[in-house]
């Protein structure tokens, strides 16, 4: 096994995940997921999935239970919002392109190494300034909460790939670590 399988398993899955956020909006009539408005933390849009595939009422599951779902802060797909806000699946980009980008370009001289992890850490701290820069400003600001989102995806791809191949290896390769 190589070094980073673990990390494949995650950009693979994360892909997945991706595609189908963006492919349910599609497989319906225009429209037909629209004002999810609601609570992180709550389901609060079960009847409105209660009579969609096993597919989409999974996807748009974990959209209502773990996202705000605003309507307005949401990317809209064939006339409807995709299941998660858009700092959301800008998050998922970012972890996608970090596991990406450190597939194997980074992976032999960084194990071992805390600047990844503290580069990581102020990448996800980038969501924190920018949610208070609109929080102090009212202002809601479209491209800062994208590139913030990919940001810290990054940095948790940064994180994430350092911790599972540090595991990994104390596992799989006993006899060179």
């Amino acid at each position: 096994m190589e070094r980073s399988t673990p990390g494949r398993a995650v950009l693979l899955f994360s892909a997945a995940f991706l595609m189908l956020m963006i492919i349910m909006p599609l497989l319906y009539p225009h429209g037909s997921y629209a004002d999810l408005d609601g609570r992180a933390g709550v389901i609060d849009n079960w009847s409105k999935l209660a009579f969609a595939d096993p597919a989409a009422r999974a996807v748009y599951s974990l959209g209502d239970l773990f996202c705000h779902q605003e309507m307005s802060r949401t990317f809209i797909v064939n006339g409807s919002q995709m299941a998660f806000c858009q700092r959301d699946v800008s998050v998922l980009c970012g972890v996608i392109i970090g596991l990406f980008a450190t597939d194997k370009a980074v992976l032999n001289f960084y194990i071992g190494k805390k600047v990844f992890l503290i580069a990581g850490a102020a990448m996800i701290s980038s969501l924190a300034v920018e949610w208070y820069i609109e929080y102090a400003s009212g202002t809601d600001i479209l491209a800062g909460r994208v590139s913030t989102g990919i940001l810290a995806g990054a940095g948790i791809a940064l994180v994430l790939q350092y911790a599972v191949t540090k595991e990994y290896e104390k596992i799989v390769f006993k006899e060179e670590v």
